[in-house]
This record gives C-alpha cells, sequence and structure tokens, in this order.
C-alpha cells in the first residue's frame, strides 16, 4: 500500500474508510497479506506448506530424515535404500512414510511432508472479529461468541478428539506408585514392532509407553476417578 509510505496504519485505515486499522488488517489477510511492523507495509504472507516444502525434514522422526537425506544423493536406488533402513523392500518403505504423514513427489524425486494448505495462525479474537464483520446480523451471533472462543481455544484437543492422533509432539509420561512386576502381554507382533521403533525413536522405555496407554485407556473408559486417585498418591 503507498499509503504507509507517507502515514501511519491508523491514519491509513482512516483515509480509506475503515473504523479502525484492524479492519483493514482483516480484509488484507483475506488478500493473502501480513503486516510487516518492521517495514512498516503489508508484505505477501507465506503459509506453513512453503515452509515445510524447503525443509521436509523439519521437525521429522529420525528414520524419516534418514531416508530422505538418502535420496538427496545422486542416483539413489530406492530398493538399497529400504534396506540400508532396515525394510524388507521399498514398498515397505513407502507404507512407513506414508504413516508418518510423508507423500512420493516425483518433481523432487523425493519425500515431502503431506499437508494441505495452512494459513497463518490468527488470535481468538481475530476468529471472532472475522466471523462478526462477514455476518449480516451481528447482534444474533453475540451469544454465541463466547462458546466460539473456547472452541477455539481447545481446537488442539478437538483435533485429537477427532483424528485421533496427537500432534504436538508432547508424550505424556506418568510417576505411577507400587511395586515394579514382570506381567507377561501377549499381542500383535506388528505392534510390539512399531512400539520397539517408538520406544527407540522418542527415546522412551517400552514399560512407559504401555503404562501411559494403559492409564489412558482406563481413564477414557470408566475408570477415570480410580486413576485420578492412584496418581494423586504417587
Amino acid at each position: 500500500m503507498e499509503l504507509l509510505k507517507f502515514q501511519t496504519r491508523d491514519e491509513a485505515a482512516e483515509e480509506l474508510g475503515y473504523s479502525t486499522y484492524k479492519s483493514m488488517d482483516q480484509y488484507m489477510r483475506r488478500k493473502n497479506f501480513r503486516f510487516d511492523a518492521e517495514e512498516n507495509q503489508y508484505v505477501p504472507r507465506e503459509n506453513k506448506t512453503h515452509k515445510l516444502d524447503r525443509d521436509p525434514k523439519s521437525y521429522a522422526p529420525t528414520k524419516v530424515v534418514s531416508i530422505i537425506t538418502a535420496f538427496e544423493e545422486a542416483n539413489p536406488d530406492p530398493r538399497l535404500i529400504a534396506k540400508q533402513e532396515g525394510f524388507r523392500d521399498h514398498k515397505e518403505m513407502a507404507e512407513y512414510m506414508t504413516t508418518k504423514g510423508y507423500e512420493w513427489n516425483a518433481y523432487k524425486n523425493n519425500y515431502l511432508k503431506a499437508v494441505g494448505k495452512v494459513e497463518e495462525e490468527k488470535t481468538a479474537d481475530e476468529v471472532i472479529e472475522d466471523v462478526i464483520s462477514t455476518n449480516k446480523t451481528p447482534t444474533d451471533i453475540d451469544e454465541y461468541i463466547p462458546f466460539i472462543r473456547f472452541l477455539y481455544e481447545k481446537r488442539d484437543d478437538i483435533y485429537t478428539l477427532l483424528s485421533g492422533t496427537k500432534e504436538d509432539g508432547i508424550i505424556p509420561r506418568y510417576v505411577v506408585p507400587g511395586l515394579v512386576r514382570t506381567k507377561a502381554i501377549y499381542m500383535s507382533d506388528m505392534i510390539s514392532k512399531l512400539t520397539g521403533e517408538f520406544s527407540k525413536e522418542k527415546n522412551i522405555t517400552q514399560r512407559e509407553i504401555v503404562e501411559a496407554a494403559l492409564i489412558e485407556f482406563l481413564q477414557k473408559y470408566g475408570f477415570k476417578r480410580e486413576i485420578e486417585t492412584l496418581l494423586r498418591n504417587d
């Protein structure tokens, strides 16, 4: 915006007929621009997908980074890479990458994070302002604003509940009272393999994995009070 070369954001908003600069910000966000305080100017907003495209190894598990790095070498052989990483063949490696959220990109000849278009995060108040500004009868939505704010602030928990996947990288660890006893558990060899792999990748013992899983299972299916009492007695 040329006006910002000679005026403040408030002055530019007033001259363009906006009630406040926030209303102008909302319009510019819809046009995929953000305000850069250092330049005192609106600049094109880069979404998170582009950042991930540049560095697909960001926050990736160790084995995923190793596979992507191997494909960055000259003339990579998928079958050889698969064997080096402990897979039966390149198809099993591809399935593993899919479960980790990566997909093959034929143009880059490598794996990239499989994400959709993710826009820059907004605060709860900004989301509510957008809802109000685009609603023809703002007074009708006033009573829902506290609920909208609650849903937005709890969005991570809602995503986890709906998708069944927690992506914040935080692994729950519990200090459980009582003696340590050996208990044989029979399970699928594939689950056993994944548990061992998860243990190494996340630097957590298999005992901690099983205890955390059982605690959350018991809490979810009727033993919430008993588990809370148990953990309070640690």
